[in-house]
């Protein structure tokens, strides 16, 4: 009971700063393609797979590639959308960290920060997808210099 009241909190907490559970990893429908309305949500991951949706740490000139997954509303993993999309990166505060886009990867970019150890904000991911014109952003991915 508690286990499953907690897991409901955590899920609402995610979604509402658009991150999302899928249940022990479960992947609805298996992952694929879809339309940019089915994007309901992204993941952080560095370039080993390793999470950071949760708490991306940077180190001082030290360059950490982001890489963004797509997920529908019920987890569905969204490998492709069509028309594909472009990808922004916004850091509160602005001097925090700088990123640029990574080659043949439109979903990656690698993060760099000269900021002290210590400063602390967040990271905004804005997708912009050219088929339908539509703009979906992703707001307060936790960010710390360590």
């Amino acid at each position: 009971m508690r286990t499953t009241l907690l897991l409901g909190v955590l899920g609402a907490a995610l979604a509402a700063c658009g991150g999302t559970v899928t249940g022990g990893g479960a992947n609805p429908a298996g992952a694929g393609p879809g339309e940019p309305h089915d994007v309901a949500s992204v993941r952080l991951f560095d370039s080993t797979g390793g999470e950071l949706t949760f708490h991306m740490p940077l180190f001082d000139s030290v360059p950490l590639r982001v890489v963004v997954s797509m997920y529908a509303a019920n987890g569905r993993h969204l490998t492709s959308v069509t028309g594909g999309q472009d990808m922004q990166f916004t850091f509160t505060p602005a001097g925090l960290a700088s990123s640029t886009p990574v080659t043949g990867q439109p979903l990656a970019r690698d993060v760099l920060t000269v900021a002290p150890p210590g400063t602390g904000g967040t990271l905004d991911v804005t997708l912009h997808f050219p088929a339908d014109t539509s703009t979906k952003t992703f707001r307060g991915f936790e960010v710390l210099v360590h």
